[in-house]
């Protein structure tokens, strides 16, 4: 009897510490799977040190986190300057911005895994490349950690027919002009411009699109104007964020911004500071870049 009970209680113990054994397995294989999956989502923008775009980066940001509420989210600017005079005014959400190739490393040191940035500038060109040619660099000194990038708003003539869409359907342009300020550049993806200008006009005539650093220029945008019949004008920035540009370049008192100059030509003029992410439809798009990418 006794060597009968001694025979039960030693299962009883060896099937404890099985089924011990097997938890610790258990925890042991969750606790991998969350450091495999530690995912962080990186929205990377050229920056501003204007106090409007902060809430339009709020913006962003609530309809990502709206999408993906389980993942963490960090910002990065592109511009060094901006980082420059943020970092020394030392107040407000960005005053401690980073880099994106900063902001990496300090993923990566923070253990994730699994990183996702969203590139949130309006065409391809100079500042997207340089972030493609980081992402590339990061990725191949950390081979273990997944990486994506998506593209920006105006990749391609899709991209750009969904936005004039949105924007065609916003600002009613029956018995008014809608003029809209690109930033531009000398890259060659400053073609988007003319290209969503093209667009624009298929939908309604009385739409143009310039830029205050390349071309189409101010110049070519009067002669635009000129040659439609309304002599109302709607000013708007196709940019982003209404920062520096929209606020002085576009809609400021100076001699040579484009309210000014259209006001001298004979034109009523008024603006519209509000950036492309302050509309939901918007941020959308770039929501679908960053679903593509991750596929």
């Amino acid at each position: 009897m006794n060597n009968l009970f001694a025979k039960v209680v030693r299962g009883v113990l060896a099937s404890l510490l099985l089924v011990g054994m097997c938890s610790s397995c258990v925890t042991k294989s969750n606790d991998n799977k969350k450091n495999d999956e530690k995912e962080a989502i990186l929205l990377v923008t050229f920056g501003s040190s204007y106090k409007r775009p902060e809430a339009t980066f709020h913006n962003i940001e609530k309809n990502f986190r709206e999408a993906y509420p389980k993942t963490d989210i960090y910002w990065a600017f592109t511009s060094k300057m901006i980082r420059k005079i943020l970092n020394k005014r030392g107040e407000g959400p960005f005053k401690d911005i980073q880099s994106s190739k900063e902001m990496l490393q300090n993923l990566k040191a923070k253990g994730y895994n699994n990183i996702a940035l969203q590139s949130l500038h309006v065409i391809p060109g100079t500042e997207y490349n340089d972030l493609k040619e980081i992402v590339a660099d990061f990725q191949k000194q950390n081979p273990n950690i997944k990486i994506t990038l998506g593209t920006p708003l105006m990749h391609t003539d899709n991209d750009m027919q969904a936005l004039a869409d949105i924007l065609v359907k916003k600002f009613d342009a029956k018995d008014r002009t809608v003029i809209m300020m690109g930033h531009g550049t000398v890259h060659e993806a400053n073609d988007r411009y003319t290209r969503i200008d093209k667009i624009f006009k298929k939908s309604n005539p009385n739409y143009i699109v310039g830029t205050v650093e390349a071309a189409p220029g101010i110049n070519e945008v009067v002669e635009a104007a000129k040659a439609l019949p309304s002599k109302n004008i709607l000013l708007m920035p196709l940019m982003s964020v209404a920062g520096d540009h929209a606020t002085n370049d576009m809609a400021g008192d100076e001699e040579d911004s484009w309210k000014t100059v259209l006001e001298k030509e004979g034109f009523s003029v008024t603006s519209e500071l509000q950036g492309l992410c302050d509309y939901d439809e918007v941020v959308a798009i770039f929501i679908d870049h960053f679903k593509a990418s991750m596929k």
